[in-house]
């Protein structure tokens, strides 16, 4: 079983438990209070409770996924197949540019890159 697959167990189980969200806002609240605690060991450099926070993050994404009916697994596959063709967009749009890589470019030129490819 992978972890995707277990974190999906255990939401349904808690829910079928009674313990579960009531509102999608509660969820979203959720995930902003995560991503605030994420802040706060980005500034003091704390790695380990940064890793936890991330990891609550991501958990709580999978419970509003989970929540909205959806199978995480899939989900995830689905955004990471669309990150693959605009990623493979991005290298073609560098290659037509005659960049061999986008190391050194500015974060608006690269964003600018990346709206193109998510245009094609």
């Amino acid at each position: 079983m992978t972890v995707i697959d277990k974190l999906a167990r255990l939401e349904r189980e808690a829910a079928d438990f009674g313990f579960k969200w009531e509102t999608t806002q509660q969820i979203k609240d959720q995930i902003l209070s995560e991503i605030a605690e994420i802040d706060v060991h980005l500034q003091d450099q704390d790695r380990s409770k940064l890793q936890e926070e991330l990891g609550d993050l991501l958990h709580a994404v999978f419970s509003l996924t989970v929540f909205c009916g959806f199978d995480p697994r899939e989900t995830l596959t689905m955004s990471v197949d669309k990150f693959e063709k605009r990623f493979l967009a991005v290298k073609k749009i560098a290659a037509q540019q005659g960049l061999q890589t986008l190391d050194g470019l500015k974060f608006e030129e690269l964003m600018a890159i990346w709206a193109k490819a998510k245009s094609t």
